[in-house]
């Protein structure tokens, strides 16, 4: 592995499992010091445990993103261990499903207020160092539901089409004071604890022009490749990491 991030200052929201957790052990290994957000302190324990392994400084924060003065706490807590952070993922979300007629309005804006506002503050908290100082690096988690829909799922699906426009916004308001945000779309990603599937798995697989579902390290390669150098052209974009679903005609 190379050491392409070491020294950087890795924020990764979300990283107690799942992709987040993926995405900052990624990060640790190429030799950055990572600090993991997650809502649950016993979310963070283990994943702590395996960065500690890879050496370099490690952190984590219990914080409910969708609490503003949570968040400022958190960033403060960051900014005292590591100083200004060079990259910020924000891998935070929930997911909630129900047939849209009767969906409760308070689970709605629960969900809402950690994919959608929950990001906002995050980019706004890390961000403003980042602006004052000239440069970093935002990756937001997005989803294929940014940008497609299966039922019952209007409020997740609006949420992530929300984070794919408050991507946008924010990259472009914020590309020339050298701040790059962006954002990853994920697909059927095999994961521990997968969503409900709106098909078979079979269909699934059929649906997806690669065979096969995404492993995480699909999309945290496409995080990492979004936080380097490489990418610092790039502004307000959402890359999509589904196999072709997207793009696929067929059925």
């Amino acid at each position: 592995m190379s050491e392409r991030f070491a020294g950087a200052r890795v924020v990764v929201t979300g990283g107690g499992r799942g992709i987040g957790r993926q995405v900052a052990l990624g990060f640790a290994a190429e030799g950055a010091d990572v600090a993991i957000i997650a809502r649950t302190t016993s979310q963070l324990g283990a994943v702590h445990a395996e960065l500690a392994e890879t050496g370099g400084k490690h952190l984590a924060v219990t914080c409910d993103v969708a609490d503003e003065a949570q968040v400022a706490d958190a960033q403060r807590c960051v900014a005292d261990a590591f100083g200004t952070a060079d990259v910020l993922v924000n891998a935070a979300g929930v997911f909630t499903m129900g047939a849209s007629a009767d969906y409760a309005p308070a689970e709605a804006r629960a969900l809402l207020a950690t994919n959608v506002l929950g990001t906002l503050q995050c980019c706004q908290s890390f961000g403003r160092p980042m602006l004052a100082r000239g440069r970093g690096k935002i990756v937001n988690f997005a989803s294929l539901l940014s940008f497609t829909a299966f039922p019952e799922r209007a409020a997740y699906a609006a949420s992530k089409a929300g984070v794919t426009q408050l991507t946008r916004v924010l990259g472009v308001e914020w590309a020339a004071a050298g701040v790059n945000v962006n954002a990853v779309a994920p697909g059927m990603i095999r994961i521990e604890t997968p969503h409900p599937a709106a098909l078979a798995e079979d269909d699934i697989i059929r649906r997806i022009p690669a065979g096969r579902r995404g492993r995480p390290q699909d999309v945290t390669g496409a995080v990492r490749f979004l936080a380097s150098p490489d990418a610092d052209y790039i502004n307000g974009q959402t890359i999509v990491v589904d196999g072709g679903w997207l793009s696929y005609g067929y059925l």
